[in-house]
């Protein structure tokens, strides 16, 4: 299992079309793939349980990986954290 923790910057937080883009990319791994806040978690590869969390900016986020291809996983959703949040 690999994990990491990331601070949302952008001033719109999680919205739909993010949200959208990182549930794309989880679905194209085996690996189980979830994001934690402090609301809850999320299956990232549902778009609607990504959305049901509310992700505000400034909030403290855990992307958790954990499966067969997890360090590609990991290494790819990381860098796509930054760029969309």
């Amino acid at each position: 299992m690999i994990s990491y923790e990331y601070v949302v910057s952008d001033r719109q937080g999680l919205h739909a079309t993010n949200a959208m883009s990182l549930c794309r990319a989880a679905g194209e791994y085996k690996s189980i793939i979830t994001l934690k806040s402090r609301k809850g978690k999320a299956d990232c590869k549902n778009v609607l349980s990504l959305m049901s969390l509310g992700i505000r900016q400034g909030e403290c986020l855990e992307l958790t990986v954990e499966g067969e291809d997890e360090t590609q996983a990991a290494g790819f959703l990381k860098g796509l954290l930054r760029t969309i949040l």
